[in-house]
């Protein structure tokens, strides 16, 4: 009844959150394994950009946003943000993962917060905004930020975007409690 299926797939671990969210985020890593070329990319982006753990991320989502949910300003992100450095040694570089659309959200982050650094590819920021984000550039940048997401230490993102949600799901198949590692600003978890 299971053929095919690989054995740690089978059934959920009883002591996983979502059992939903594991059993997409086993899912979603087999099919997102990247091609060589493509690992490459991902690994001159985190060069280009000084990205180096400890470090949390940050998802925006705004441009294609209006009118699915509640907008969310910055201020609603960095609570936790800041609770994540608070709860590191002192010395941490106080440097933040951002991923958004709106390359507006940069320069807001930026002048709020000038005690963080905030860093972002400019080129997979504006490659987002609605004229070019069928692009093929654009599909490389939001895989590039899909998987810088999937390698900071803590994510605040809103589990109403579907980036978040994957995030979330990915986690959830690689550890048992991501409440420690990802906080949503908006809502929880939904399985759409």
């Amino acid at each position: 009844e299971w053929e095919g299926v690989p054995p740690p797939w089978v059934q959920a671990p009883s002591s996983v959150e979502s059992p939903m969210a594991w059993w997409v985020g086993h899912i979603v890593q087999y099919i997102y394994r990247l091609q060589p070329g493509m690992a490459e990319h991902v690994r001159a982006a985190k060069e280009n950009i000084g990205f180096v753990q400890p470090i949390p991320g940050m998802h925006v989502r705004r441009t294609d946003k209006k009118g699915e949910a509640p907008y969310q300003p910055v201020e609603a992100y960095m609570p936790s943000i800041q609770l994540y450095f608070e709860r590191k040694e002192n010395g941490t570089a106080k440097r933040v993962y951002l991923a958004t659309d709106e390359p507006a959200v940069v320069t807001e982050l930026r002048t709020k917060y000038p005690d963080y650094t905030f860093l972002t590819d400019s080129g997979t920021v504006s490659g987002a905004n609605r004229g070019s984000r069928y692009t093929a550039q654009a599909h490389l940048g939001i895989i590039t930020d899909i998987k810088l997401l999937l390698s900071c230490d803590f994510v605040v993102c809103t589990l109403s975007s579907n980036i978040c949600r994957l995030v979330y799901e990915v986690q959830n198949s690689r550890m048992w409690n991501v409440n420690e590692t990802l906080h949503s600003a908006d809502h929880n978890y939904k399985f759409w």
